[in-house]
Parts: C-alpha cells; sequence; structure tokens
C-alpha cells in the first residue's frame, strides 16, 4: 500500500456538467503529475461528495485514517469504479482517454446543504486535515459562488474554472462546453432544416442559455437560423410575437420557403408563461398565419425544446484547448507562493486569474449586441 500524498490538489465538477470537463480533468491531473510533481485528488459528485465524505469523518480520527486508507489502497480506475469512494487519488490511467468524452467521469451535483456554514466548515476542516494545499471547483455560477464562500472562510488556496454552456459568466468571453454546444446546436438545426423544408415548415427550436441569450444568438449565426429571440430583447408581448410572424410571412411572400426560429430558455413573456417558450411561440405563429385572408394559412409551426441534447456528445478541439489553458493557468496560481484566489477567464484571448466577484467585461453585452445586428443582415430576405 503507498503512503497517503502530501500536500496534494482536490479537484471537482460541480452543478450542470459541461463538456470539456473531462479534458480539464485530465489537464490539472497530468500537469499536476508530470510538470509539477503535485498529487491531485478528485472529489466525486461536487461539493455533495466533499459533505459527505465530511459527515462521515465527523471529527473522528479513526473514520479520518479510514478515508485515508481507501484513497491510497484504491487509487486510479479502482477508486472511480466504487461508486461509494468519495475521493480519488487520480493517476495517469484514471485520466487517460477521456479529454473527448462529455460529462465528467468524477460526476457532479448540486448541494442544497453546501448553503450552511457549518455544512462548509465541516468541509473545510476534512480538506485540511487531508492536507490538501488548494482547491479546484470546476462549474457555472453557483458553483464559484461556494467556491468563493470557501476562499472566505479558508486558509486554502480556491482556483474557480468557468464550466458551463450557457455563457452567462461575463467576466470571461467563453466558458469551457460553449463552443461543443454550439457545435450540437448547428448539428440539431441542419437536422431541422431537412424537414422544415420537405414541408414548408416554420420550427421553433427553444435552447438552453439560462438568462443570457448568448447560447442561442451564436448558435443562430453559425447555423444560418433565420429568427433568434433572446432574453436581452425584454419580455415578449402579444404585439411583439406578431411582428414576428409577420417577419417571416413577409420572407415567404418574397420566395423562402421555410424558417427556423431558435428562442432562448430565459425568454419571458408579458403577460407571464408557464409553459415552454417554444410552445407559446408556436401558438401565438400558427395563430397569426391562420387569421383570415392570410397567404399561408396552412403553413404549420412545429415547437421543439432541445434540452440536455445541447450538454453531451463528443468535447471540440476548440473547447479541449481552452481546458488546458485554464489547468496551467490554474496550476500557475496554486504554486505562485504569492499567487490568490480566483478564477480562471479568458479575457482578449487570453487566460488569466481574476478575482471573485470581478466586474463585468464591458464589451460582452456590447459584443452580444454586434451579434445581433449581424444575424439580422445576414438573415434578412
Amino acid at each position: 500500500m503507498t503512503s497517503f500524498p502530501d500536500s496534494p490538489v482536490a479537484v471537482l465538477c460541480s452543478g450542470g456538467d459541461a463538456p470539456g470537463m473531462n479534458a480539464f480533468l485530465r489537464a490539472i491531473v497530468r500537469l499536476g503529475l508530470n510538470r509539477h510533481h503535485v498529487p491531485v485528488l478528485g472529489i466525486r459528485d461536487g461539493y455533495r461528495g466533499l459533505v459527505r465524505a465530511a459527515k462521515l469523518v465527523n471529527g473522528e480520527s479513526g473514520e479520518l485514517v479510514r478515508l485515508k486508507q481507501e484513497i491510497t489502497a484504491h487509487a486510479g480506475n479502482r477508486g472511480l469504479i466504487d461508486a461509494q469512494q468519495c475521493i480519488i487519488q487520480m493517476d495517469h490511467a484514471s485520466v487517460s482517454g477521456i479529454m473527448g468524452k462529455g460529462g465528467t467521469i468524477l460526476g457532479s451535483a448540486r448541494c442544497m446543504d453546501f448553503h450552511k456554514p457549518e455544512v462548509r466548515r465541516g468541509a473545510i476542516d476534512l480538506l485540511e486535515k487531508l492536507g490538501v494545499k488548494a482547491l479546484v471547483v470546476v462549474g457555472g455560477d453557483g458553483s464559484l459562488t461556494g467556491a468563493r464562500l470557501l476562499a472566505e472562510e479558508s486558509s486554502l488556496r480556491v482556483i474557480g474554472v468557468p464550466a458551463t454552456i450557457d455563457n452567462d459568466l461575463q467576466f470571461t468571453e467563453m466558458a469551457l462546453g460553449v463552443d461543443t454546444a454550439v457545435h450540437t446546436l448547428v448539428w440539431a438545426v441542419d437536422h431541422f432544416i431537412d424537414t422544415a423544408r420537405s414541408h414548408r415548415r416554420v420550427m421553433v427550436l427553444e435552447t438552453m442559455g439560462r438568462e443570457s441569450g448568448d447560447l442561442a444568438r451564436m448558435a443562430a449565426l453559425a447555423s444560418g437560423a433565420e429568427m433568434v429571440i433572446t432574453p436581452e430583447s425584454g419580455p415578449l408581448t402579444e404585439q411583439a410575437m406578431m411582428s414576428y410572424a409577420e417577419e417571416i410571412e413577409g420572407a415567404m411572400t418574397r420566395g423562402r420557403g421555410h424558417a427556423i426560429v431558435l428562442i432562448a430558455e430565459g425568454v419571458q413573456f408579458d403577460p407571464p408563461q408557464t409553459r415552454n417558450g417554444a410552445y407559446v411561440l408556436r401558438d401565438a405563429f400558427q395563430k397569426y398565419f391562420q387569421r383570415e385572408g392570410a397567404p399561408f394559412q396552412d403553413l404549420e409551426v412545429r415547437p421543439s425544446v432541445l434540452g440536455h441534447l445541447q450538454r453531451g456528445g463528443h468535447s471540440t478541439p476548440g473547447d479541449c484547448i481552452l481546458a488546458a489553458r485554464f489547468a496551467e493557468e490554474a496550476w500557475k496560481a496554486i504554486l505562485d507562493p504569492a499567487g490568490a484566489n480566483g478564477i480562471t477567464a479568458l479575457q482578449h484571448n487570453k487566460v488569466q486569474i481574476v478575482p471573485f466577484g470581478c466586474e463585468d467585461l464591458p464589451e460582452r453585452a456590447l459584443h452580444s449586441q454586434a451579434m445581433d445586428r449581424l444575424h439580422d443582415d445576414l438573415s434578412s430576405w
């Protein structure tokens, strides 16, 4: 049996999974072992796994010894296979062949208990007893908020890594998973176009994105979708929906044979609606097209909520490269004695560490507006 590693770095994935998480795990482990000769502990199921391990130990020295023995005896793939093992000592083999795979081999979860200060204190105590020198948290907005709280409440070096297909973290130009999700949406639009053209239909496709429309607008630009509706335009009224339908009808009178409409899930309606936006928009469009005297009364509108399809699939080269760059910058911050806690961010195509709670990039909003204008000019018929 090998001895328990000295001063390891721990890594966990939290919140919704995103393509590129596995590529990051591979990079953070390989750089630790090959370049810096620092062992890496993988925490299963994010904060939930960390909290579960902390509760098992619960201040009892005997349980702590047992946990350390489990980690050293069941390292690498052996530890990953055991679904009950919360903390795994990662090795080269455990991250071999995972770079392009979607999801995360460590698992991810949301943990409501982590909102409680006493629960976070237990997690911190466990990490300190294991001799962990730094914790790397990979995830979206909520996960990075948890990382910030750990940084404020402990002496650990805590580094966050943005990973969310929503691209709603405004301090970085791109998060892990966005590039792959856009590719997946383009693939989906390509398939919907085939049937839309064949039957002269309007297809309304709902994308993910939370309160951000970035995913939808990037997919619209890349796929050639005829229309994109995002939360940034404000609540969608009946009059606005009629205007969109009128725009589609006008294009069809000028020769367009179909329309693909992307609507981001964060779009709000006035008055508020409880159904998915794609279905609300379908009903409004259908009502407009079937009005008395309309030129295309037989025009069909078909809605589809693309959902979690967007989170899966083989990670693109862009996400794999960004994962490696984030991992390298994370290690620089971890090992720099004068370094600080923070989050890896892509700004002006350069990866750097920004502080928790840093201001949004002002150019993000300007860039989104420019993409909207570009799409409008490219899609007009």
